[in-house]
């Protein structure tokens, strides 16, 4: 591909991800919750590392060298940021300042190793970017920088392994604690991880073969990873931006990490050990937990999890989430989603109410309209606009 086009795409991606990290920032403001500036932080970086490479393409770089080659071993940076998002969003403390300074101290040190090319003159870094552009074959490279460079590799690669296994412990259990769209968010979330992981994979099968056996040149292992990570940046765009504020609260942590257990389906995922609760005792907790779900109307929180709802009902979350898989055969997701249907179905209903679906669905307790569709269909077996356009003929 010549190296004009490639500017022209890097210099895109650029912006997208400039602009991503300034909507994830400024969100973070509206909804008062700050997890996702360690993910506007990832973009920020990403979005420089694309600028380089485009004012490198585009022969920008005589007149803005002393912006590039700022941030060496940016990759060192990324890995430890994701892995503190996903660690906030599954409810762990904030990191204190020497716990982030730990995380951070390969990163600094490369940074440090570097810092004489940082400051280097400007016709020093021209003549360098001139160099880099014109090595067009195979060139291999001291075998201490191999190393540095799949060390790197691996650092990322170990962040993104962690950051997975927080996502997944939250993931098997999120419907029997949330009734939104959050597990769709996480599934989406697991996607990226893995992505950026499997492109860690690609680009040191690349390196590898560039160095032992000659095959392309470094150019080019760098250009498939910066396209990738062109894509990957529109995914986290489409991923971040329809939940800024998915956090796991403090309780709901609590919960997952004293009674998760790999071995047990998604509706026992929560365990019951030394339960207390007679048959007829978790009987009686359930009616008296559906009584007040109706009189309250709790469903019409969009909010609703399963620690707000043993505050509003006083009953202890274990026993609750007990009560709801094993008493009531159902799990939090679908026993709130199905009053919110029915609610909505009695708005559907309703000659005198000619509202979209839009908005029965938010009247209903769902937060979007996505939510709600996929509550409808499993639960009525057909969609809302089905079920809507059989009432008006029917009526």
């Amino acid at each position: 591909m010549p190296q004009t086009v490639l500017g022209v795409i890097y210099f895109i991606a650029f912006s997208h991800a400039l602009m991503l990290a300034i909507s994830l920032w400024r969100k973070t403001k509206l909804t008062n919750i700050t997890t996702a500036k360690w993910l506007a932080l990832v973009c920020l970086i990403i979005s420089y590392k694309l600028f380089e490479a485009g004012a490198l393409y585009l022969g920008l770089y005589p007149h803005l060298a002393h912006f590039m080659d700022l941030l060496p071993g940016e990759v060192l940076l990324i890995g430890p940021l994701v892995f503190i998002y996903v660690s906030l969003v599954v409810g762990e403390e904030k990191p204190k300042t020497y716990q982030l300074i730990l995380h951070f101290i390969p990163a600094i040190s490369l940074w440090c190793y570097n810092a004489p090319s940082v400051f280097q003159s400007l016709d020093a870094k021209v003549t360098m970017w001139q160099f880099v552009l014109s090595q067009t074959e195979a060139r291999v490279i001291p075998l201490k920088f191999i190393l540095l460079f799949l060390a790197i590799k691996t650092h990322l690669s170990l962040y993104l392994f962690l950051s997975w296994q927080h996502i997944q412990k939250f993931e098997k259990v999120c419907n029997a604690l949330r009734a939104d769209n959050s597990k769709a968010v996480l599934k989406q979330l697991t996607f990226l991880v893995v992505s950026l992981f499997l492109l860690e994979l690609v680009w040191v099968g690349l390196f590898i073969g560039q160095q032992f056996f000659e095959i392309g040149t470094l150019a080019l292992v760098s250009d498939i990873w910066l396209l990738f990570i062109a894509v990957i940046i529109l995914a986290i765009g489409y991923i971040a931006l329809q939940k800024t504020d998915l956090l796991m609260s403090k309780e709901e942590h609590a919960l997952i990490q004293q009674n998760y257990s790999e071995n047990k389906d998604e509706s026992s995922n929560i365990k019951y050990f030394h339960s207390a609760l007679s048959e007829q005792q978790s009987n009686q907790v359930a009616k008296h937990l559906e009584q007040q779900i109706k009189a309250k109307q709790l469903y019409l929180n969009d909010k609703l999890t399963l620690t707000t709802l043993a505050h509003e009902t006083d009953i202890k979350a274990h026993t609750l989430s007990q009560v709801i898989n094993q008493s009531m055969q159902t799990n939090f997701y679908r026993l709130i989603n199905g009053y919110r249907i029915q609610h909505a179905i009695s708005l559907i209903d309703n000659p005198s109410i000619h509202w979209p679906l839009e908005r029965i669905a938010f009247e209903s307790g769902f937060a979007n309209r996505v939510t709600f569709s996929k509550a409808f269909k499993e639960i009525m077996g057909q969609t809302a606009s089905e079920y809507k356009k059989q009432r008006q003929q029917a009526g």
